[in-house]
């Protein structure tokens, strides 16, 4: 348990190193773009300037963010991931049960949910707000893991739910045809994940003294 809240605390600071190195390479990236036009003595009359402005718009709004901020979603989902998968195993073991959490189908949200409540008599949540925001995270990862966040590849249910996100304004837009998440969406889940990881590990561990001692 003591692995899961180390990797918690290292995910809170990865994600304040990737903001700023957003922020710089954006700052960079608006030097350079100033440094050519300046150079080159382009101005908005001319095709050129409009391709250079495009380029830089492309690289801080879409590319940065789509890479920076779509693998720490993946990380966060699999360090959410391995740490209920492993609460789950050592109530297993203490309760003697045969059947395993991974040896139920489908998907892992709903798979973990229904196992904890069938089998362990454990909530494997206790806040609707937070589950309702991992399902979230779990619908990005899968986005970005498995297409790179490119909204055609998907499919019409996780296109819906994207397109959702993007009209109720939840820091989760398409540009140019691939999801971008904004730095407050992200730092929102990273907040939700870690407070339900944190409620499930503490009410864990008052379960395991109370089987301990009886």
């Amino acid at each position: 348990m003591l692995e899961v809240e180390s990797e918690l605390y290292a995910l809170e600071d990865h994600l304040k190193l990737i903001e700023g190195q957003i922020e710089e390479l954006q700052r960079k990236e608006r030097l350079r773009l100033d440094t050519y036009i300046r150079t080159e003595k382009l101005s908005p009359d001319e095709p050129e300037w409009h391709m250079a402005i495009q380029e830089y718009e492309e690289y801080i709004e879409l590319l940065l963010p789509r890479f920076f901020r779509g693998s720490y979603l993946v990380a966060l989902y699999a360090v959410y991931e391995s740490a209920v998968t492993e609460v789950a195993q050592l109530m297993k073991q203490s309760l003697l049960q045969d059947i395993s959490i991974k040896d139920r189908k489908g998907d892992f949200l709903k798979r973990a949910k229904i196992y904890y409540k069938d089998m362990l008599k454990f909530d494997l949540y206790t806040e609707d707000k937070e589950w309702q925001v991992i399902g979230m995270l779990a619908e990005l990862r899968n986005s970005f893991a498995h297409v790179n966040g490119r909204m055609e590849m998907l499919n019409e249910k996780s296109k819906i739910k994207i397109k959702n996100w993007e009209k109720e304004k939840k820091g989760i837009i398409t540009y140019s045809g691939y999801i971008v998440c904004d730095a407050k969406i992200v730092a929102e889940i990273f907040q939700n994940v870690r407070n339900s990881l944190k409620n499930l590990l503490d009410r864990y561990k008052k379960w395991d003294d109370t089987h301990a001692s009886a």
